[in-house]
């Protein structure tokens, strides 16, 4: 996938525990000037939704709460879930 100058590559790892994360993502942005890999988004899919993505996240000092490790947004944010969820829906034999 392409967005202006950076293509995004995706390589998925399914998950070996059971629950609502299915496998998780890294992600490699292929920028004129060098590569930008990201790992640990994750693909979420739970009954009766669709599947969606997270950011890479940390556990903070709170149970259950989790803090954001990399943050994007606008067209990018967009074109990386598209990515993320064609690899989780069409993985290559």
């Amino acid at each position: 996938m392409n967005i202006g100058n950076i293509s995004i590559k995706v390589e998925i790892r399914w998950a070996t525990k059971p629950g609502n994360v299915k496998a998780y993502a890294d992600i490699s942005l292929n920028l004129p000037e060098g590569n930008l890999v990201l790992h640990g988004f994750s693909i979420i899919d739970q009954p009766g939704r669709d599947p969606w993505v997270g950011f890479p996240a940390k556990a903070g000092n709170t149970p259950g709460k989790f803090f954001p490790v990399v943050e994007a947004d606008g067209s990018l944010k967009q074109e990386i879930f598209k990515a993320v969820l064609e690899a989780y829906r069409d993985p290559p034999e």
